[in-house]
């Protein structure tokens, strides 16, 4: 029989290791640490593989930077996953929240569950901050019952091999989350990709959606935050801006209406507390001078930390 003071030795231990145990991860939690994000090419172009320094990762954070979203295609080899996990303990090791995002190329579920199966299993041991993005950009040969279908079976065997992984989810153009399906039988963090204006206010049948910051184009920016706002309130569910960015295929826009849009856009989200990844890297960041683009400084800024008014 323990005496007295063993007994309560072993109790302060077991009480103490309880204490120690970290909270599951949180769809709220998680949100708030991601923030400003960027999405990253370092493992899919040849030019960001081969230019990838961990020590880039120590510069974004510097820079305010809470996470990047990978994008990676082709099939799950062995040198790739080497090279992901290398990106991965970088973010780690900077306190930089790392999101996989795959870029599929095809509509073949089996192959796509397959795919998050490998990496899964490859990165079961990561930290839970490690997220992953099923699809970069769900196809729309996929109907909505296709898509939910997938999600629902790579969800399933993504938290067959790690309960806690977080997983992005997005439904066609990343736009009317009300499509998807909440993959079923899910413990873990479940958050919806949605995007505004990812390569830039381009213009779509004729209409810019930004030309000089009218009442108008405000008005109808915060029209879209704000459904997505309303459903996160109605569904319960928390999600995450996976991209938008400033000029990148209007490159005529003005200096001064890219800062005037990035700052009206960031201060929008910013006030509604939806964490957002800017595309992208290359744009910003110099991989081979290792630095910062000074020509972009000021949109950046204007990106991460802006001006808004009361």
């Amino acid at each position: 029989m323990l005496k007295p003071i063993v007994v309560v030795a072993a109790l302060s231990i077991s009480i103490s290791a309880l204490a120690s145990t970290p909270p599951a991860l949180t769809p709220q939690t998680l949100s708030s640490k991601l923030g400003v994000g960027m999405i990253v090419d370092w493992a899919i172009t040849e030019r960001g593989i081969r230019e990838f320094d961990p020590l880039a990762v120590k510069d974004f954070q510097q820079r305010g930077i809470g996470h990047v979203r990978i994008r990676v295609a082709g099939e799950p080899t062995h040198q790739r996953l080497v090279h992901l996990q290398k990106i991965v303990e970088a973010c780690q090791q900077y306190h930089v929240v790392p999101i996989i995002s795959y870029q599929a190329g095809t509509e073949n579920e089996g192959k796509i569950v397959a795919w998050w199966t490998t990496v899964a299993r490859y990165f079961a041991q990561s930290s839970p901050l490690l997220g992953f993005d099923i699809l970069y950009e769900p196809s729309e040969k996929l109907t909505h019952a296709q898509l939910n279908a997938l999600y629902e079976k790579a969800a399933k065997a993504i938290h067959k091999i790690s309960p806690q992984r977080t997983i992005f989810i997005a439904p066609h153009v990343h736009a009317q989350p009300d499509s998807l399906k909440w993959p079923e039988q899910s413990h873990a963090p479940v958050l919806v990709d949605w995007h505004l204006f990812p390569y830039g206010p381009v213009a779509v049948n004729g209409k810019r959606g930004w030309t000089t910051g009218t009442p108008a184009e405000k008005a109808a920016i915060r029209a879209r935050i704000n459904s997505v706002l309303r459903w996160q309130q109605k569904s319960g569910h928390s999600s995450w801006v996976g991209a938008w960015s400033v000029g990148e295929i209007d490159k005529n826009m003005p200096a001064a209406q890219q800062i005037a849009f990035a700052t009206f856009v960031a201060c929008e989200l910013q006030k509604s507390h939806l964490p957002y990844a800017v595309n992208k890297d290359s744009k910003f960041y110099d991989g081979e001078e290792g630095a910062w683009r000074p020509e972009m400084q000021l949109l950046l800024e204007a990106i991460l930390k802006p001006q808004c008014k009361s």
